[in-house]
Order: C-alpha cells, then sequence, then structure tokens
C-alpha cells in the first residue's frame, strides 16, 4: 500500500478546488507521489504521468477540499459549533477570501487554539477517510 504525505495531499485538494475546473491533483497508487496538473504550475519533482494523467488504475484523481469537507466548509462546521454568534461574519469573511480577517476574529473570540485543534483533526480524519477508499495509506 502506497503512503500518501498529509500536507501534500491537502495542498493538492485545495489546489484542485481553487483551480475551479482548470486543477487537477493525482495520486500515483503505486508511489503516493502526487502529481499536480494545472496551466499555471507544474510540480517538476512530480512530472506529468507518461500517460498524460488519464484516469486508469495506476492513479486516482484527488478531489476538492470542499468535497472532502475541509477548506471553507470545515471553517464553515467550526463556526456553527464554536462561533454561534458569529456565523454571519465568518460566511462574509469566507465569501470575501479574507483569511487574515478570520484569523482576527479567531484571536478576538480566543479561539485559536480551539480552531487549529478543530482544523487538525477534521482535516486528517477527512484526508485518512479519502486515503481508506482509495486503497492508500496516509503518513505525516
Amino acid at each position: 500500500m502506497a503512503a500518501v504525505n498529509l500536507d501534500e495531499l491537502e495542498h493538492a485538494a485545495m489546489v484542485v478546488d481553487d483551480g475551479e475546473g482548470r486543477a487537477r491533483a493525482l495520486v500515483a497508487r503505486a508511489t503516493g507521489m502526487i502529481h499536480v496538473l494545472n496551466d499555471d504550475y507544474m510540480d517538476e519533482e512530480a512530472p506529468l504521468p507518461a500517460d498524460g494523467g488519464a484516469a486508469d488504475a495506476a492513479y486516482v484523481a484527488v478531489p476538492p477540499a470542499s468535497t472532502l469537507g475541509i477548506g471553507d466548509p470545515l471553517v464553515l462546521r467550526f463556526a456553527a459549533a464554536h462561533l454561534a454568534g458569529d456565523q454571519a461574519a465568518v460566511r462574509d469573511l469566507m465569501r470575501a477570501q479574507d483569511t487574515d480577517g478570520f484569523d482576527r476574529l479567531l484571536e478576538e473570540r480566543g479561539a485559536t487554539a480551539a480552531w487549529q485543534r478543530f482544523r487538525t483533526e477534521e482535516t486528517r480524519t477527512a484526508l485518512q477517510r479519502w486515503c481508506d477508499e482509495h486503497g492508500l495509506q496516509l503518513k505525516g
């Protein structure tokens, strides 16, 4: 079973999410190497698979972060559980892609450490589940 790096897999899912359909990421089933493919960026350490990245048994496509429940959906779940009075403000910050504003709000509410724990645990759980579904091992 190939091992996939946690941080790299999370990054790949975010790239796919942010790519608005123009970015793809593939995990090589044999090695666990992640191939990030888009017009703006090509990972030179993980070049395009020889077959052009065709979906076949050798590769599995990394879904967008939002499909995995990480990224913005994760922020909104945290807000619902820990920042109930600030949910509308959090939605506005996410819509504006204002991560600095979200960080300030967390600091003002004394919720920074809770957010970091929540984000770490939920992200790891989501990526572990995805790896399990595709016969991959999560490392890191």
